[in-house]
C-alpha cells in the first residue's frame, strides 16, 4: 500500500520490470535486480507455482539427484564466487567442501533464500504474481501482460525467463494418443508414481533426463531392470578431477566444425601425454564455448548439430562422480541394460509394451518387451512445436521468432526478442535456454549467472533515461 505522496511520487519514477518465470533464471534475475538498482526498480514475478527458485532441475525431492557442477562454481553471483558454499556451510553442512558435488534439492533452497535475502532488504519492491501469462501486447511504451485468471499488467520491460521446455514426444509408430504404458514427461507430477510396481521399464534416451529416471526409480523402491535405449547408446561421462589445461583456442582458431575436432583432438593427445586428460581440454574450452559457437557460420552450426552435439554432450555435460558409480555399478549388475538403435515400432497392449528396433551395431531388428516406457529425451527446443500460449502469441502478433536453428527465440546480443520483421525489441527480453540458438551454451549455471547479470545491467541503465513511468504492477478491470 502507498501510505503518503512521497511513496507514490517514487513508485511512479520507478522501472517496472516483469518477468514471465520463477526458476533459477527468473529468480536470480530479480535478485540482480533488486541488488544493483539501488531502489530504482520495481520486480514483478509470473509463476505458475507456489515456490520460486526452483524450477524443474531443482523441484526435485529426491536427495540423491546431485548438482553436476562443484559447489565452487554453483554461486549465483559471478562477483561472489564462494557465495554458495558459504550458504551450504551455514544452511547445510559445516564442512562442505568447494569440489562436493551437493544435492539439488538444497540448491532449490539456496536459490530462494538468495532472492528473499533481496525482498528483506527492498521490501515492497517485488511482487509474486502465482499465474500464468498468455499474452504480451504493446500499449504505447509500455508492454501490457494478460494473464489466465484475466487479470492484466503492465510492465516497462518483460523478460521472458521459460527455463527449459517440456520433453517433446519421439516418433514411435504404433503408440496411440491415449497409450497407457507410455510416460511423455517423467516431470508431470505424479508421473512416476506407480511405476516401482513394474518389473521391467525403457527408458528412450540416454542423456541427463535418463540418469535423473534412473535415480528416481530406484529411490523409489523400483527393482526391476532399466532398458535405457538411444541412437547411439552414449551416456554423460562422469567427472573425475584433472589438472588444469591452458585455454588454446584464439581468433586464429579454426572457424569449421572439422577443424575444431581435429585441434581439440590433437589436445586431447597432449593432455593425455601430459598425465592430464580430455576432461581437462573440454573445460579449458568452457569460457570460449559461447564465443566459439557465434564464430561458426550458420551451415557449420548445422553440421556441429547434426553430427557432433550428441558426443559433446556427454563429454560436456558431465554427471557426479557419485551418481556415474552408481549408474556404472547397475550396468556391470546387468540391473540396467543400455541399447543403441533407432526405434521402428511400439505395440501395446494389455500386459505392456513390445518395442522394436533396429540395433546400430548389427542392423538387426531387435525387440524388448517392457511394462512402462518412459521418454526422457530432454527438453524440446523448437517453439512450433512447444505447447506454450505465450509463445503462441507473441510468434502469431509476430513479436517473436523462432532463432535460424530452431533451438530457441531469436534474440539480439543483448537478449531482445527479434521480431517476425527482424527487428529488436525495446520491451522484450529473453533469458535462459531459450537464447541456445544463439548462445549454444546456456543451460547452465556459471553461464546463466553471467547472462543474468548482464540482462541486469541492460536494464538498470533504462532507468537514468526514463523517469515518469507507471506504476509498480498497473492492474485494469477486465470487461465480464
Amino acid at each position: 500500500m502507498l501510505t503518503n505522496q512521497t511513496d507514490r511520487d517514487q513508485k511512479m519514477s520507478q522501472l517496472t520490470v516483469a518477468i514471465v518465470g520463477g526458476g533459477f533464471t527468473g529468480t536470480t534475475l530479480a535478485a540482480q535486480l533488486l541488488r544493483s538498482s539501488g531502489g530504482s526498480v520495481s520486480v514483478v514475478l509470473i509463476e505458475r507455482g507456489a515456490r520460486l527458485g526452483r524450477g524443474v532441475a531443482y523441484s526435485t525431492e529426491c536427495t540423491e539427484h546431485l548438482l553436476n557442477v562443484r559447489a565452487r562454481n554453483m554461486s549465483a553471483y559471478p562477483d561472489d564466487p564462494e557465495h554458495f558454499l558459504e550458504w551450504a556451510r551455514l544452511n547445510h553442512a559445516p564442512g562442505a567442501s568447494a569440489d562436493d558435488y551437493l544435492p539439488r534439492p538444497l540448491y532449490g533452497q539456496y536459490i530462494t533464500s538468495v532472492l528473499q535475502q533481496e525482498i528483506e532488504r527492498h521490501p515492497g519492491q517485488v511482487e509474486h504474481v502465482q499465474d500464468e501469462a498468455v499474452s504480451i501486447s504493446r500499449v504505447g511504451e509500455t508492454a501490457e501482460i494478460r494473464l489466465r485468471s484475466g487479470r492484466r499488467l503492465f510492465a516497462d520491460r518483460v523478460v521472458i525467463a521459460l527455463g527449459n521446455f517440456p520433453p517433446g514426444d519421439p516418433r514411435l509408430q504404433g503408440r496411440t494418443p491415449h497409450s497407457l504404458c507410455y510416460v511423455s514427461n517423467p516431470w508431470k507430477a505424479g508421473a512416476l508414481g506407480d511405476v516401482s510396481h513394474d518389473e521391467n521399464v525403457l527408458l528412450v534416451g540416454s542423456g541427463l533426463t535418463s540418469v535423473d529416471v534412473a535415480i528416481t526409480l530406484r529411490g523409489r523402491g523400483f527393482r526391476g531392470t532399466i532398458h535405457i535405449l538411444s541412437r547411439r547408446g552414449l551416456l554423460p561421462q562422469t567427472h573425475k578431477a584433472t589438472a588444469l589445461w591452458p585455454p588454446f583456442w584464439d581468433e586464429q582458431s579454426p572457424r569449421t566444425v572439422r577443424g575444431l575436432l581435429r585441434l581439440i583432438r590433437t589436445q586431447v593427445k597432449a593432455a593425455e601425454k601430459a598425465d592430464s586428460g580430455w576432461r581437462a581440454v573440454i573445460d579449458s574450452l568452457r569460457p570460449f564455448t559461447q564465443e566459439i559457437w557465434r564464430s561458426l557460420s550458420l551451415t557449420e552450426r548445422r553440421r556441429f548439430l547434426r553430427h557432433v552435439r550428441p558426443y559433446w554432450d556427454v563429454h560436456r555435460h558431465r554427471i557426479a562422480p557419485a551418481v556415474g558409480a552408481r549408474i556404472a555399478s547397475q550396468i556391470q549388475d546387468g540391473e540396467i541394460e543400455l541399447h543403441a538403435g533407432r526405434i521402428k515400432a511400439y505395440a501395446e497392449d494389455i500386459d505392456g509394451v513390445e518395442v522394436t528396433y533396429r540395433d546400430r551395431e548389427s542392423r538387426q531388428l531387435e525387440r524388448l518387451r517392457v511394462d512402462r516406457v518412459i521418454n526422457c529425451t530432454g527438453p524440446e527446443s523448437d517453439c512450433r512445436k512447444v505447447d506454450d500460449p505465450l509463445l503462441t502469441n507473441l510468434m502469431r502478433q509476430k513479436l517473436a521468432r523462432p532463432d535460424p536453428l530452431f533451438l530457441g527465440l531469436d534474440v539480439s546480443p543483448d537478449g531482445a526478442l527479434i521480431d517476425a520483421h527482424g527487428a529488436p525489441s525495446n520491451l522484450l527480453y529473453a533469458i535462459g535456454p531459450v537464447r541456445k540458438g544463439s548462445l549454444w551454451e546456456t543451460i547452465a549455471v556459471p553461464e546463466l549467472r553471467v547472462q543474468v547479470s548482464e540482462l541486469s545491467s541492460l536494464l538498470v541503465g533504462f532507468d537514468a533515461w526514463e523517469k515518469e513511468r507507471l506504476p509498480f504492477v498497473t492492474e485494469v478491470p477486465v470487461a465480464i
